[in-house]
């Protein structure tokens, strides 16, 4: 930028003035341009005139001298250039420029020096110093020319948005898990004794107890979705993942006497589509054969057909013995609802069981603690991994990760998030990364959508983009 100073400086015991200073900042320096205007100079003809400029930071310790400029009467002059030639006399300091007084009545000086922040409460001054004819100093003085040399230095301060969720006023929760029982072939009685049925049923309890025995919890209902796997007849897997879903739950209430008002029971045949999913992580020399039969053959039969003529049968068989059994299975889903906690009792149940807080609890615990502590830290983290699609939970995450310094991952975060909150803290991660233009273009598109914050940044950074 350049700042134009329109202050004129007097030097009033030899009348020089310093006009039309100008100071200008680029690539890294800092270049201060004026006049010396010498109409009013009082100066005979054998006195000669010592200026050198030089720079004092705020604390009075000098930052940079300059060579100076030396100003002579027409006598001094001349003897000076004698005596400069014979090498009989020698300035301290060399001179930038030695002018007599009548060979011009302006001066033009260019002072030049690396940027340095001191600079915006520094002074620029002139020290005179006047010669007699007899080589003696007749006097010394010291002159402000510019205080301060750069206008005071602006300090953005920008602000980041946190969106306090609202508040949840039932707290729905459920929890999906797999009870992979054996059956025995074409049959759909739950057998404790059979293969490895009592640990999986030992697992059930385990899950369904805990949480029918959570006082802070209301159980609300059971889903049951039976599965069969892909081998045999169609028609009797959907009919033999029915008896088995069924089963399933008449074991529920028996086992934890469950009304059976609220079982909900669904049955899904043959798990192709779960099939799939095992078969796409799996490293197998007839994987993209196997997709591709399944994704593109719709007759049942003809698929099952082609699975079995994969690689002379050997595909089929280890598909048959490894993948298909855990295909075979009851999914159960709990649906319940938790109640309200305080912020103490929430602050205990964040480290246990952090999917019985609403968004809501999270936030007001997070906020509990001190901004940037790691307390602060892990609870948005935490509210971000259990509310991986909120566009809240995001939000606040993001906001904190600007805050830790986490730049790209709050940038690739809050770009999947929709709000004029996400495009005002887009601003700030962008200004982290001296991305200056994308981040006015992020606080200008969320002032637009009526984010007052966001404006109130754009002109933080506008204000301190103007002294740069």
């Amino acid at each position: 930028g350049t700042n134009i100073r329109a202050q004129v400086i007097t030097f009033t015991q030899s009348g020089i003035k310093a006009e039309q200073v100008q100071v200008k900042r680029d690539a890294g320096y800092v270049m201060m341009d004026m006049n010396l205007n010498l109409d009013n100079i009082d100066l005979s003809s054998q006195e000669m005139l010592i200026l050198t400029p030089e720079i004092k930071a705020a604390d009075n310790t000098v930052m940079q001298t300059f060579a100076p400029v030396v100003i002579t009467g027409s006598k001094r002059g001349k003897a000076l250039n004698r005596a400069l030639d014979f090498g009989s006399y020698t300035f301290p300091n060399p001179p930038q420029q030695i002018i007599s007084k009548n060979d011009t009545k302006s001066i033009p000086l260019t002072l030049t020096m690396p940027y340095n922040e001191r600079l915006h409460n520094a002074t620029l001054a002139f020290n005179e110093e006047r010669i007699g004819c007899a080589c003696e100093n007749e006097y010394t003085d010291r002159y402000n020319v510019l205080t301060p040399i750069l206008p005071p230095m602006f300090h953005p301060e920008y602000t980041l948005s946190y969106v306090v969720p609202p508040v949840e006023e039932v707290k729905r929760r459920s929890e999906t898990h797999s009870a992979r029982l054996n059956f025995k072939v074409n049959r759909y009685e739950i057998l404790r004794d059979f293969d490895n049925n009592a640990k999986v049923l030992a697992d059930i309890d385990g899950v369904v107890n805990e949480l029918r025995n959570d006082p802070n919890l209301k159980v609300e209902e059971f889903h049951i979705t039976g599965y069969a796997s892909p081998e045999g007849n169609y028609d009797s897997n959907m009919k033999l993942s029915e008896n088995r879903a069924k089963s399933f739950v008449a074991y529920l209430s028996k086992t934890y006497d469950i009304a059976p008002s609220t079982i909900k029971t669904d049955w899904k045949g043959e798990d192709w589509e779960g099939l799939r999913k095992v078969v796409a992580d799996l490293h197998l020399d007839d994987k993209e054969n196997i997709l591709d039969i399944i994704d593109n053959e719709s007759n049942i039969s003809v698929r099952k057909s082609k699975l079995k003529q994969l690689s002379g049968g050997a595909t089929y068989r280890l598909l048959l013995h490894q993948y298909y059994p855990p295909l075979r299975r009851n999914e159960y889903t709990i649906s319940y609802t938790a109640r309200s906690f305080s912020i103490d009792e929430a602050k205990e149940k964040i480290k246990t069981k952090p999917q019985h807080l609403s968004l809501n609890e999270m936030f007001l615990v997070a906020n509990s603690y001190p901004k940037n502590s790691e307390e602060f830290k892990e609870v948005f983290d935490i509210a971000a991994n259990i509310y991986p699609n909120d566009p809240i939970a995001q939000l606040n995450t993001a906001a904190r990760e600007i805050d830790s310094g986490e730049v790209d991952k709050a940038i690739a975060r809050l770009q999947k998030v929709d709000m004029p909150e996400a495009w005002n803290n887009l601003g700030i991660a962008y200004i982290k990364k001296k991305e200056y233009a994308t981040a006015e273009q992020y606080f200008r598109k969320a002032a637009q959508a009526g984010l007052s914050t966001a404006s109130q940044n754009a002109d933080q950074l506008s204000k301190w983009l103007s002294t740069q």
